[in-house]
């Protein structure tokens, strides 16, 4: 495997980050404030966030979006071809 540049490092501490903030430890946050779920009169139950489930949100769609721009930047700029092919995988020998 290649060595990692900087738009690599971006897109995996920036955008892998910002995932593991909004799911495991705004979660965990959660799990320890022991934010109450009371049941209302009507059977619907409130949700009462420490964290705003709005911002929780935008910290996860955050993310996604930069990794989803940085995969579309590999897919369209990746750089130039190491040539690694190995003779008779996907290419035609001639005899």
């Amino acid at each position: 495997m290649s060595e990692l540049t900087t738009a690599d490092k971006i897109a995996m501490y920036v955008g892998g980050g910002l995932l593991i903030v909004g799911t495991v430890l705004i979660g965990i946050v959660e799990m320890i404030a022991g934010s109450p779920h009371p049941v209302s009169g009507e059977g619907q139950i409130v949700h009462e966030a420490l964290v705003p489930i709005e911002i929780r949100s935008y910290i996860i769609l955050l993310g996604l979006l930069i990794l989803g721009v940085y995969s579309i930047y590999k897919l369209v700029g990746g750089g130039p071809a190491t040539g690694t092919a190995k003779p008779g995988i996907g290419t035609q020998q001639t005899e």
